[in-house]
């Protein structure tokens, strides 16, 4: 990569092409959905022979195939976005450099992207040639690297082209696709070898694009060596905040797939509370009943194999995703739009059909960790049991509804009065 290349780079056009793959496959999963409505669905209650049966299956397997589809396209649309929003920042950042350079009379070459002092002033210049140069290097890495992981990526999802499991499409290739999109934006983070660095990166960024990367990767900027300390301070809570978000954010991209913290069949509430409390949030106790109060929440440091321990040494509101919810609520909590979301933000899914057996309509059944948010407003979480890290809420829930009915999203900021 050099200057010219990525002075020519066009992320317009990028993100364009990303926002055409996007809307490919939601036209996808609409052709899905009229298949399932219109025809495999009738066919089952009304067709119940051996020819009924035949065409049945052959029309989900033409679902099966664009329900694929759909998600491999919205993974094209993940890689695709990244690649746009990098080159952006890296024409940001070297367009930083050379105005840098113009203010010092500094010559920039390039197809070396070498700096240069004029003569006779090479010992006064020499900290900002350094700082040109330095800014004009890390603006071409960023964009290489975002340019090589796209690609790599593009190649993969392309070659997946005849793929017709929806299982594979979601939770293998979509979801590489998710974690390459993050990747990028994490890449195009200076390392923090140099803080001066750093803070002419930051610098170079309107304030749109700071509070993007503020969204999708607080635990990098949280400790980054020359970040401003109210940046730090505001991704960690703000002022009197009761519990440090990144820290809970970092907890549950540790451990989403670690076992040795279940405690529970079922343990996506769990994982939660656990999140918060590594976080900072302090229990709410009863001195009288312990954790077996009515209105706590909270744990014992020795749960106990047994169930009976399980049931005195925790609250009820730690591990039922409706109690916790209930309670968090009751206790200072609120629900955001979704676009107000951010990471240590928690997200509730709630029943809004009778189609799932095992839990009614108006149920809260589930409860997930965001952890990130893409600059095109895409949510990301992380739970356990169903492990999942930092995939798009947007991108599985149409799976999701297939599979258990319409659900309701409950995007809840925990804000303990206790």
């Amino acid at each position: 990569m050099d200057i010219p290349t990525l002075k020519a780079a066009r992320s317009g056009d990028v993100n364009a092409a990303a926002g055409s793959w996007m809307s490919l496959s939601k036209e996808c999963w609409q052709a899905v959905n009229d298949i399932h409505a219109n025809g495999v669905d009738p066919l089952k209650a009304n067709w119940k022979d051996r020819v009924g049966d035949a065409a049945g299956r052959k029309l989900e397997a033409q679902a099966n195939a664009l329900e694929a589809g759909a998600d491999i396209m919205r993974g094209v649309a993940m890689v695709l976005d990244g690649l746009g929003a990098e080159i952006n920042r890296a024409q940001l950042l070297l367009d930083s450099a050379l105005g840098m350079a113009r203010d010092y009379g500094l010559t920039v070459d390039e197809a070396s992207g070498t700096v240069t002092a004029p003569g006779g002033a090479a010992s006064s210049l020499d900290s900002v040639v350094q700082e040109v140069g330095a800014m004009v290097r890390e603006a071409l890495r960023e964009a290489a690297q975002a340019d090589q992981q796209a690609a790599a990526e593009l190649a993969k999802l392309g070659a997946a082209t005849c793929e017709t499991d929806p299982n594979k499409a979601l939770n293998v290739l979509q979801n590489e696709a998710s974690q390459v999109e993050l990747t990028m934006y994490q890449g195009g983070i200076p390392d923090g070898q140099d803080p001066r660095l750093v803070a002419d990166w930051w610098k170079a960024l309107p304030d749109d694009q700071r509070r993007q990367l503020m969204l999708s990767d607080p635990v990098t900027l949280a400790n980054l060596p020359g970040i401003p300390d109210d940046v730090k301070l505001e991704l960690r809570g703000g002022p009197g905040a009761k519990y440090d978000r990144v820290k809970m954010v970092q907890w549950a991209l540790d451990h989403w797939n670690d076992d040795s913290v279940d405690r529970f069949d079922d343990n996506c509430t769990d994982f939660a509370s656990e999140a918060l409390l590594q976080g900072g949030l302090t229990p709410k106790w009863d001195s009288w009943w312990g954790w077996r109060g009515d209105d706590t929440w909270g744990r014992s440091d020795d749960p106990g194999d047994d169930w009976l321990s399980q049931r005195t040494d925790y609250s009820k509101t730690w591990a039922g995703a409706q109690n916790m919810h209930d309670f968090m609520m009751r206790h200072g909590g609120q629900e955001v739009a979704p676009d107000q979301v951010k990471p240590g933000d928690l997200v509730y899914y709630e029943e809004d059909s009778d189609q799932d057996a095992q839990d009614g309509k108006g149920v809260i059944h589930h409860t997930a960790v965001v952890t990130a948010v893409t600059p095109d407003g895409d949510i990301r979480y992380t739970q356990h049991s169903g492990d999942q890290k930092d995939v798009s809420i947007a991108g599985r829930m149409d799976g999701f509804q297939e599979q258990r009915g319409h659900q309701k999203l409950h995007f809840v900021r925990v804000n303990p009065d206790w």
